[in-house]
C-alpha cells in the first residue's frame, strides 16, 4: 500500500506540471531502460538478466508518462479556452486582472460595486453578534473565502484572493516577505451538509506542486471524512473544520475578533454571489423547484440549490 501510494503521488505531481515535462520523462525514462541501463549491467553476468528485463518493459514507463502528457496538454487548452470564454462574458466592466490576483481591499471595492440594484433593495438579514458554529455556517460562499482572507490578515499575513470560475484550486494565496512568492495557498469550502472528502485535499496537494507552494491550507465550514484527514496527515496540509476555524477566530484579540464579525455579518451575508458574474443571485423556479439564478439569466447560466 505504501509503494502505491507514492506511485500516485508522482503521477499527481506531474499532473500539475506542464505536459512536456511528462514528454520529456516519457523519452529520459524509455532512452534509460531500453538502451542507458543494459549497456552499463549488461557486462556483469550477473546482472545481464536484470539488464535484459528492464530492457524489455522500456516501453510502460514511457507509455505512462505519454498518457499524462496527453492528457496535460488537454486539460490545459480547455482551461485556457473556458477562462477566455469566461472573461468574455464578465459584466460591470469588472477588470480581469482585478478578478484574477489583486489585494483583498480591491477585490472587495470590485465585489462591492459589482451589486446588482435587485440586491441592493433586499432587506438585509438580523446579524449575529458573536461568533458560533451556526453563525459561520449561515456565510454564503463568497462572503466565508473573503472571510477567510480577512482573518490570515489579522494574524500577520498579507493576502490575495483569487477568482477561479470553476474552482481552480487556489482562493487564498498567503505572503510573509517576499510579495512575489506565495508562502502558502487556502482553498475555501463553505460546505454544510457534506463533508469534504479526500478528493478535494488531494486536488490542492496538486495545485500546490504546480505553483511550487510548500504549504495548503484547506478551510470548510463543515467536516472532513476519515480519508481526508489521514490524507492531509500525511501531507503539508492544515484541515480546519467550522469548529476549528471558529476556535481560531476566539483566539484572536478582541478588537480584531470583532472586525471580523462586523466585516462577516454585514448587509446580506446569506444570499449566494454568482461565482461568474460577482453579483447577488436571486431565487428562481424550476422544474426541480426553487433554486439560486443569476440575474443576467440566460447570459450567465450559474445556479445554485436552494437549500432549505
Amino acid at each position: 500500500m505504501a509503494r502505491r501510494r507514492k506511485d500516485v503521488g508522482l503521477v499527481e505531481v506531474f499532473m500539475g506540471l506542464p505536459w512536456w515535462a511528462s514528454a520529456v520523462a516519457a523519452g529520459v525514462s524509455f532512452a534509460g531502460m531500453r538502451w542507458i541501463a543494459p549497456a552499463l549491467l549488461g557486462n556483469t553476468p550477473l546482472l545481464a538478466a536484470f539488464a535484459g528485463a528492464i530492457k524489455s518493459i522500456a516501453w510502460l514507463p514511457s507509455l505512462i508518462f505519454g498518457l499524462v502528457a496527453v492528457i496535460v496538454f488537454l486539460r490545459d487548452r480547455f482551461v485556457k479556452r473556458d477562462s477566455a470564454t469566461s472573461e468574455k462574458k464578465t459584466l460591470w466592466k469588472i477588470e480581469p486582472s482585478a478578478l484574477t490576483a489583486a489585494p483583498l481591499s480591491q477585490i472587495e471595492r470590485t465585489w462591492a460595486e459589482a451589486r446588482s440594484a435587485e440586491s441592493a433593495n433586499m432587506p438585509t438579514t438580523q446579524a449575529y453578534d458573536n461568533w458560533t458554529l451556526e453563525a459561520l455556517r449561515s456565510l454564503e460562499w463568497k462572503r466565508f473565502e473573503l472571510l477567510c482572507a480577512r482573518y490570515y490578515e489579522a494574524v500577520g499575513f498579507k493576502t490575495q484572493t483569487i477568482r477561479c470560475g470553476a474552482d481552480g484550486g487556489i482562493d487564498v494565496k498567503l505572503f510573509k516577505t517576499d510579495p512575489s512568492h506565495p508562502i502558502a495557498i487556502v482553498q475555501c469550502k463553505a460546505w454544510n451538509t457534506s463533508s469534504v472528502g479526500v478528493k478535494e485535499v488531494r486536488e490542492l496537494l496538486g495545485v500546490m506542486a504546480h505553483e511550487k507552494v510548500s504549504r495548503g491550507i484547506f478551510v470548510t465550514t463543515g467536516t472532513y471524512t476519515r480519508d481526508a484527514v489521514a490524507f492531509g496527515a500525511e501531507n503539508p496540509i492544515q484541515l480546519l473544520d467550522g469548529a476549528a476555524f471558529i476556535e481560531k477566530i476566539h483566539a484572536l484579540p478582541n478588537e480584531r475578533k470583532q472586525a471580523l464579525l462586523r466585516f462577516a455579518f454585514e448587509g446580506d451575508f446569506r444570499t449566494p454571489t454568482c461565482p461568474s458574474c460577482g453579483i447577488k443571485m436571486v431565487k428562481r423556479e424550476g422544474t426541480r423547484g426553487a433554486f439560486w439564478g443569476c440575474t443576467h439569466y440566460p447570459k450567465c447560466r450559474s445556479s445554485f440549490q436552494l437549500k432549505p
